[in-house]
């Protein structure tokens, strides 16, 4: 015998407990997202995707640090004006953080791989994966700054946990 559950899920208010279950579990799946790309990565799996979970780890991570940071604010803004786009996820989380700018070196890698992931090249198969060698796409700074930003992020949501 199958059992199948559905939910409707209505418009309310969420507690602020609620609301830190909801990042935590976003940011909970952005990590899961970058520890796959890294094993794939270590597997020889095919690059394209290896990249695109990059992308998407590091997508939601921001998304789920700028909910810990402030939900109200930021819910109805995760899906446009920020969206896929990880240059304005890298922006709205500089901003919300108060950090320094990322290094030129950085932000070309990052802008390489945002322009490849908003428009879904790394998702997608094309021409342009007969063009270009996925393994010529640069992430070296990119995984380092958000292993960073983990580092940092999981101090503080682990002091903020308690607290809630």
């Amino acid at each position: 015998m199958m059992v199948t559950l559905s939910a409707k899920i209505e418009s309310g208010h969420l507690t602020i407990h609620s609301k830190w279950m909801v990042a935590q579990s976003m940011y909970a799946k952005g990590k899961s997202f970058l520890g796959a790309a890294i094993l794939l990565r270590q597997q020889g799996g095919y690059e394209y995707v290896v990249l695109h979970l990059i992308c998407q780890g590091i997508e939601i991570i921001l998304k789920a640090l700028l909910l810990f940071r402030n939900y109200d604010k930021y819910r109805n803004q995760l899906r446009k004006p920020l969206g896929h786009n990880l240059k304005k996820l890298t922006d709205a989380s500089q901003s919300e953080f108060g950090v320094k700018p990322i290094s030129n070196a950085l932000a070309r890698e990052l802008e390489t791989l945002n322009s490849l992931y908003s428009n879904h090249w790394l998702r997608y198969g094309s021409f342009y994966d007969v063009l270009v060698a996925p393994h010529t796409i640069p992430s070296t700074f990119t995984l380092r700054k958000i292993t960073a930003v983990i580092k940092l992020a999981e101090r503080h949501v682990a002091a903020a946990s308690s607290n809630i």
